[in-house]
């Protein structure tokens, strides 16, 4: 496996694969690790809080062992983190990987914090001129993202889920803001005794698919059409079908196998 050289890497060029809650972003970029030196820069307005993990369907150590992820864990549950604050993480990352050679990619589903980093609003550029030359490949399964939401948070509950809420709530105030990441409430209450299993689940599913489609409508209208590439992450060649997107728009010198 190549890597980008330290001086081949064009600072102006951002990758960024995106997509709704549960369409499959962290898979597939898992998938590409045999053919790229990768760095996952996670745009994920949840996954920054430390211990909020099961929930937030945060990269597992598995996972994370294969393809280095930055900006996970940046924040106490406690603490209100800007999606500028992200921004200068993320590019501290991303120019971090580039001196030793890595390709970093932007990947999450948090919009405005891809646009806190490419074009963010200043007094100077008060319409958010671009300071970044960013392309998305944009994940979305389609319709069966309704049903991979439930079964994903069935699956979070087997996984220990209410048992990291129980634990979170002997010191994490009720008032944190990490809490109102999609389904803690609704898991808090099950662990509380307020409400069973299913009807949690079933709160849980409602406001995922909520921010779901929240998440969809912002990437349909707020992304540059010119520079949005469409994957189904399902397609047997997505994976093929990403290398090839990487190939054409990666900054030079980036090689595959």
């Amino acid at each position: 496996m190549s890597r980008v050289g330290p001086a081949e890497g064009r600072d102006g060029v951002c990758l960024v694969i995106c997509g709704p809650t549960a369409a499959g972003k962290t898979r597939l970029v898992v998938a590409l690790r045999d053919e790229l030196d990768l760095l996952a820069v996670s745009a994920d307005s949840r996954q920054i809080y430390r211990g909020f993990d099961i929930g937030t369907a945060k990269p597992t150590l598995a996972e994370r062992s294969r393809v280095p992820h930055a900006c996970l864990d940046l924040a106490e549950p406690t603490s209100r983190f800007t999606a500028y604050a992200w921004a200068a993480a993320a590019d501290h990352a991303a120019s971090d990987a580039r001196r030793i050679g890595r390709l970093p990619v932007v990947v999450g589903g948090a919009g405005f914090y891809v646009r806190a980093l490419v074009h963010p609003v200043t007094a100077e550029a008060p319409r958010g001129a671009d300071r970044l030359e960013a392309y998305y490949l944009l994940l979305d399964p389609g319709l069966p993202l309704r049903d991979r939401i439930a079964e994903r948070a069935a699956a979070m509950v087997a996984n220990g889920w209410p048992e990291e809420v129980a634990a979170l709530a002997q010191h994490v105030p009720p008032e944190a803001p990490a809490w109102q990441a999609s389904g803690y409430l609704a898991m808090r209450a099950y662990v509380a005794g307020q409400v069973s299993l299913a009807v949690a689940l079933e709160r849980v599913t409602i406001a995922t698919r909520q921010y779901a489609k929240r998440q969809r409508t912002w990437f349909r209208h707020q992304l540059p059409a010119a520079r949005v590439t469409r994957l189904n992450p399902d397609d047997p060649a997505a994976v093929s079908q990403a290398l090839a997107w990487i190939r054409r728009l990666a900054p030079i010198g980036v090689a595959v196998r």
